[in-house]
Formats: C-alpha cells, sequence, structure tokens
C-alpha cells in the first residue's frame, strides 16, 4: 500500500516535469521561427507594459531592440562563443544596456534594474 502511494507521487513529480519541459519546448519553437522585427516588437511590447514606456521612448526602445536582435540573430555573433554564452557579461549586452539607460527615466530603470 505504502509503496503505491510513493509510486503515484514519483509518477505525478515527472508528470509535471514533462508538462513543464513540453511547455517550453512549444514556446522556444514559437520563438525561434520569428522574424527578428516580430522577436523585437513582442520584447518591446513587454518592456512597454512593465515600464509604461512613452510613444517616443517606444520608438527608440524598438529601434533598440531591433539592432540588438539582428546582432543576436547573426552568425557571426556566435563564431567562438562557447555554448553560446550571451549573458549580462558580453559586449553587446552591455552597450545595449547604456544606450537604453539614455532612453528610460530613472524610475524605469528601478523597474527594468539596469
Amino acid at each position: 500500500m505504502k509503496s503505491k502511494m510513493v509510486f503515484k507521487i514519483v509518477a505525478i513529480i515527472f508528470g509535471v516535469f514533462a508538462v513543464i519541459s513540453v511547455g517550453k519546448g512549444i514556446m522556444w519553437y514559437k520563438w525561434s521561427h520569428l522574424t527578428v522585427q516580430e522577436k523585437a516588437t513582442k520584447i518591446t511590447e513587454r518592456m512597454s507594459s512593465k515600464l509604461d514606456l512613452t510613444d517616443e521612448q517606444k520608438e527608440k526602445v524598438l529601434t533598440l531592440n531591433l539592432e540588438k536582435v539582428a546582432t543576436f540573430e547573426s552568425k557571426d555573433f556566435w563564431k567562438g562563443r562557447k555554448h553560446g554564452h550571451h549573458g549580462k557579461s558580453n559586449l553587446a549586452y552591455q552597450e545595449w544596456r547604456n544606450e537604453m539607460k539614455q532612453i528610460l527615466t530613472d524610475e524605469q530603470e528601478r523597474k527594468m534594474k539596469l
């Protein structure tokens, strides 16, 4: 009786992990098939809703995000990089961050944690 209960719990845990993994895979698949313009637009829309961007800021952020996504999408960007590392220490990220600071207000920067 006790072993059946343990088996059920383990099965539920594996089921939850399977659902999460499939969901993440589907999200990655959808994201990978978007154009550079669509990706930049989605990123900008999320930022706009989180940071309450003005129309002027949205235009500037979209332009900046287009450049960033295009950089990350270029095949030359990934040459010589181990395991696709493009974290916050990356030069392209630092440049994007510095330009973003020029667009956002201090309060918006705090919300974004730049």
